[in-house]
């Protein structure tokens, strides 16, 4: 359904109603987990971090609860929790009978909507709209970390049309949901065809057509050299500039956290910029296009010398940052579109981890790195595999970009649909 077939319905009028009026009883807390033993059997115990912040469940932190007392805590259908401490606070999860048996936590408070007068997912629909954040915002300022408790929720206001739109309302924005899961189904889909690619290609498990060479077994640092990089913390940076003037400086937590691929592209990114102008640098240092930055430490195991490789540089000025390495081909043994995919290889990742040390965090030396090997294919043969690459990445990358507007779409339609700023035409079907 397009947005411009939404229209107005003025037969019917909404009400502001008080959250606990709608309730079959008062809220209730979850059990708390300094009181239950954890083993293989059901329920499993929903927690804060359980869910993501599109309200869903993340089984793959599933873990089960046995506890005497768990049949009251089971969530029944209709059933919505609200976090009610700590930085998720005002995050919510209409209990959906496909994640299976649960009981919730003692930091998650239970709502039991009057399913007559109050469509349930339309409750859940309404904590992820803007005004409801801004009173999450308002609302939970404590004297220590934030909180919402059972009084606040149930004291919470807000604007419900009768129950047929409100199913209507469900209905529209369930038709988006369904949208954005199917897409986001096919994005994993094509990541796991391309990690098989990968695997294939990058190890020479299987050669391209025409291609026999042997490839070259050959160290890193015979390969690439090292360019000094400039360790400067988040303080002393900018973000959110466009590196057209200035000096622009990548920190390991972004090569983490923020770029999320295996190449930049500058004219589409923006790095944060060193806040001193006077700032000196070697320009021998600055980057150029096809130079690889990693992140030489790491939290986490998979973490583990993740790197993005640069390019449309253009005449933007950039230099490596904090705990990072900065690596130039000077061999001109790989091409710039295959070099991005080199520290990607399944087995190179292997051998990135076992030379690297610590406990809780995880650093590589640049002297370990230097003496690394890799298996390298002929010039040619790097082309091909990359343009297979490429063209994959490019799929997935115009995938993610259909999914981002496909939510941008329903973020405006839960924005307007749920304040009334929208009214659905009594013909939509409340069928999901």
């Amino acid at each position: 359904m397009k947005t411009n077939q939404l229209q107005k319905n003025i037969s019917t009028e909404w009400q502001r109603i008080r959250l606990g009026d709608y309730l079959l009883h008062d809220p209730d807390y979850g059990i708390n987990a300094a009181s239950v033993e954890f083993s293989n059997t059901l329920p499993a115990y929903l927690r804060i971090t359980d869910i993501s912040e599109d309200g869903k469940f993340l089984t793959i932190k599933k873990t089960s609860v046995d506890h005497r007392d768990s049949k009251k805590y089971v969530l029944d259908d209709g059933d919505v929790v609200f976090a009610r401490t700590g930085a998720s606070v005002g995050k919510s999860y209409l209990y959906d009978k496909n994640d299976g048996k649960l009981v919730f936590a003692g930091f998650l408070i239970r709502m039991k909507p009057n399913t007559q007068k109050l469509n349930s997912a339309f409750l859940s629909a309404y904590t992820h709209t803007s005004k409801y954040e801004q009173w999450v915002k308002e609302t939970s300022p404590r004297s220590g970390q934030p909180g919402i408790n059972s009084v606040e929720y149930s004291d919470l206001i807000l604007s419900v049309p009768p129950l047929p739109e409100q199913n209507r309302i469900v209905s529209v924005l369930e038709t988006w949901g369904k949208a954005i899961a199917k897409i986001s189904q096919k994005i994993e889909a094509k990541k796991q065809i391309k990690k098989g690619l990968m695997h294939d290609l990058l190890t020479g498990k299987k050669r391209l057509s025409g291609f026999k060479d042997q490839w070259e077994n050959i160290k890193v640092g015979e390969i690439f050299s090292f360019l000094r990089t400039y360790a400067l913390s988040r303080e002393n940076l900018i973000n959110d500039t466009s590196n057209n003037h200035g000096i622009g400086n990548i920190h390991y937590g972004d090569i983490h956290s923020t770029y999320r691929s295996s190449s930049i592209d500058l004219r589409n990114i923006s790095v944060p910029q060193i806040k001193d102008v006077d700032f000196k640098f070697d320009k021998e240092d600055l980057l150029i296009n096809g130079d690889l930055i990693m992140a030489d430490v790491s939290e986490d195991y998979e973490g583990i010398g993740i790197t993005v490789s640069i390019h449309e540089l253009a005449n933007k000025k950039i230099l490596g940052g904090l705990h990072t390495f900065v690596l130039r081909d000077k061999s001109k043994k790989t091409t710039e579109n295959y070099r991005q995919y080199i520290f990607q290889n399944k087995e190179i990742r292997n051998r990135l981890r076992k030379i690297a040390n610590g406990v809780s965090v995880y650093g590589i030396s640049k002297n370990s790195l230097s003496k690394m090997l890799l298996d390298l294919p002929p010039v040619l043969e790097q082309i091909k595999i990359a343009n297979i690459l490429t063209a994959a990445d490019k799929e997935i990358t115009e995938l993610e970009r259909k999914l981002h507007f496909i939510k941008e779409q329903k973020k405006y339609l839960l924005n307007n649909l749920i304040t009334g700023a929208i009214r659905t035409p009594e013909t939509v079907s409340t069928k999901v």
